[in-house]
């Protein structure tokens, strides 16, 4: 079934981020789960972001699955900015261009050099009146994957 291999494209990405930042002591926000953000420490948040999936051939038996894997790297506000462009740029070195993520018969591979994005500074909980809440320092870095099925 087509969600059977998107779920299996999201728990191969998701486990290679795991890794990633479990090597790099960052912290992971993932999808619908619990999580309190560290209050003076960098933190990633996780996106998988599936694009249509595309049939290759008149008998439906090859499709190509794609997408965006977006890492959010989120530092406190005032911490500067060398410390988040570090770890974004290892972040996107951990996923280069190519790379295969293979579990049985189904490979992902990212489908395009890793994209450091620019920063934005923002204030994401906030009260009625935008005078309350955390400000953070967001670096996102986003990358394509495909899968041919």
């Amino acid at each position: 079934m087509v969600g059977d291999q998107s779920m299996r494209i999201a728990e191969l990405l998701e486990s290679r981020v795991a890794v990633i930042c479990s090597s790099l002591g960052l912290p992971v926000a993932w999808p619908n789960l619990s999580f309190m953000p560290p209050n003076d420490a960098p933190y990633v948040r996780v996106y998988i972001l599936p694009a249509q999936t595309v049939g290759q051939d008149l008998e439906g038996q090859l499709r190509t699955y794609q997408g965006i894997l977006q890492l959010n790297i989120i530092a406190p506000a005032g911490s500067g900015v060398t410390q988040a462009r570090g770890l974004a740029t290892s972040v996107a070195d951990a996923f280069p261009e190519g790379l295969p993520l293979v579990d049985g018969n189904l490979t992902v591979y990212i489908n395009g050099p890793p994209q450091v994005r620019t920063p934005i500074q923002d204030r994401p909980t906030s009260a009625p009146n935008g005078s309350s809440g955390s400000i953070t320092y967001t670096t996102p870095v986003s990358m394509q994957y495909r899968a041919d099925y």
